[in-house]
């Protein structure tokens, strides 16, 4: 394996020369890759799905080249993760960076994760990084015991032994064998890499990462992989499990985008509202017990301020660089577990405006700072592009019927009154009445409360300890079903025992909305969006009435 081997042997300059820089269109010099001069496999200006193997495994990616693209003229590259249970397709909808790669000149690429959960209440598409598939780690189990759940287990793990039950993602390798550590760096996405550089006239100096939710998480560990490759990357409320923090050897830009009303990974606490334990975006910039900190990485010197961008306000929407270079940049905005303004225009000019005004002119190719002339590096084997998508659509026909429709029911509209057992609880960009959930006498010495209802674990049905009965009108044919978390008015909810059940709706539209048929698994008229859910692929029944957020996106400045 070349690619491996190279880095390893670099390792010594890498740290000292791998440097990102401004970039600037009058004095930049772009880095031709391999595949300057060949005829494009995909087509230009239509988003095609494309698999390919790594070590065995097949893996699928959307990629979108733009309308003006030249074989001969090197073009910068954007990888966006997606978060946990997020088709490549739907991703690429709701995150918007495709939308701006014709206007910007970039090549847009969206890989999709593995999906081998063979367990209902998928889709299960995951990345193995930063810990999720290492419990219990440096600083104990990655998740509470309240949090145990065996049907979150994938096939490549070949038997989850942690106990309790923290371990949510595939086993398969992503960027190093284990998801974390900076040992044996290869996989997928590097693989990726390496063969777009080898098929398409890539700007090898511009090559960037982004991600949201447990793609978020992913590109944080891809950060520290491919330090000498990265020009900067774009995690999206994403983190590092508890005890896995690292910072990369040599400099590489991050923004950091977090929701302030993001329960799910939050970014100011660690235990999120389902029961797992993540790293603050605090401690992953400055650094702690198991970190040296992305701000020591970047050569930061602590002169903070405000970093200012066209939306600056719109829904409390504010930037500040930790480092008067720039490099080290934290946003924050009155949302959830979502994209930007659940906006794919808002989203994608965020991550592009910050990823490219960066280049890494170090990095001539395949990961290292010498230009590569063999073809034995490592790349995907068994690569096809497809006439249409493979990847199956959604479908949670497996999930059993369980809600039931009752006079004074729960789960109703907020404008049409509460029951006594229900809290009112923004969810999505509405709001739904929440049947409170008590906590249990005793539990795990050393550990907050548990709640008395099966956390997070929607499969669980009618075993759960949350309420079936439904208010509004006839439910037919619906899967939506209660799910338990620590949710309510403060962003510490599982530590201030804030529980509450939602309705889990099955998210079956594209991007932000749900869709037609998944707003029909809903009681009355709610409507299923996500945001509130570590699983991206389900949304929560949630109301518009009055004092809820409106379901459109905001108005975009120009």
């Amino acid at each position: 394996m070349l690619y491996v081997c190279a880095l390893v042997a670099l390792g010594a300059a890498v740290e000292v020369h791998a440097e990102s820089v401004r970039f600037d269109a009058n004095t930049h010099r772009a880095v031709a890759s391999s595949g300057c001069g060949k005829a494009s496999p995909y087509q230009t200006g239509k988003s095609v799905t494309a698999t390919g193997t790594y070590a065995g495994v097949k893996w699928t990616y959307r990629i979108y080249v733009p309308k003006a693209y030249k074989q001969n003229t090197p073009m910068p590259l954007i990888l966006q993760h997606p978060g946990w249970g997020m088709s490549a397709s739907s991703e690429e909808s709701g995150a918007g960076i495709t939308g701006y790669a014709d206007k910007l000149g970039f090549i847009s690429v969206t890989p999709q994760g593995m999906d081998d959960n063979k367990h209902s209440g998928g889709p299960w598409y995951s990345w193995n990084a930063a810990g999720t598939s290492q419990s219990p780690g440096p600083a104990g189990p990655t998740c509470t015991s309240a949090a145990n759940a065996p049907s979150y287990c994938y096939t490549s793990c070949n038997g989850c032994n942690d106990s309790p039950q923290c371990d949510w993602t595939t086993c398969d390798e992503t960027v190093t064998p284990t998801g974390t550590g900076t040992k044996n760096v290869g996989g997928f996405i590097p693989g990726l890499y390496n063969t777009l550089e080898s098929q398409l006239c890539i700007d090898t100096t511009r090559e960037y990462a982004a991600g949201e939710s447990n793609g978020g998480i992913q590109t944080y560990q891809l950060g520290v992989d491919l330090h000498s490759r990265l020009a900067a990357i774009a995690p999206q409320f994403g983190s590092f499990a508890r005890g896995f923090a690292m910072a990369p050897a040599s400099p590489v830009p991050v923004v950091d985008l977090h929701g302030s009303k993001d329960t799910t990974v939050p970014g100011n606490v660690s235990l999120s509202g389902d029961g797992y334990y993540y790293t603050t975006t605090a401690e992953i910039f400055d650094g702690g017990k198991y970190s040296t900190g992305w701000k020591n990485s970047n050569k930061c010197d602590n002169k903070a301020s405000h970093w200012p961008t066209k939306y600056d306000g719109q829904k409390d929407f504010y930037c500040v660089s930790e480092c008067s270079s720039g490099n080290v940049v934290r946003c924050s905005w009155n949302g959830g577990h979502n994209w930007l303004f659940n906006s794919p225009t808002a989203n994608g000019w965020l991550v592009t405006d910050f990823l490219l005004r960066w280049t890494k002119p170090s990095h001539k190719g395949f990961g290292g700072m010498t230009e590569v002339t063999d073809d034995s590096f490592d790349i995907l084997q068994d690569f096809v592009v497809h006439d249409e998508d493979p990847t199956p659509p959604a479908s949670f026909e497996d999930l059993s019927m369980v809600l039931h429709t009752a006079v004074g029911g729960h789960y109703g509209d907020p404008d049409a009154g509460c029951a006594s057992d229900e809290d009112v609880v923004f969810a999505g960009t509405g709001s739904v009445c929440a049947p409170k959930i008590g906590v249990v006498d005793g539990g795990v010495v050393g550990e907050p409360p548990a709640p008395k209802c099966k956390l997070g674990d929607s499969n669980a049905g009618r075993e759960n300890g949350c309420p079936l009965d439904a208010s509004g009108n006839e439910l037919l044919e619906s899967r939506a079903r209660p799910t338990c978390v620590g949710i309510g008015n403060t962003t510490d909810p599982y530590n201030d025992q804030r529980f509450h059940c939602l309705l889990m709706c099955p998210c079956m539209g594209q991007g932000n909305d749900c869709g037609n048929e998944a707003h029909a698994h809903c009681p009355g008229t709610a409507r299923c969006e996500r945001g509130a859910l570590r699983n991206r692929a389900h949304g929560v029944c949630t109301y518009h009435g009055s004092g809820s957020e409106s379901f459109l996106e905001p108005i975009i400045v120009a």
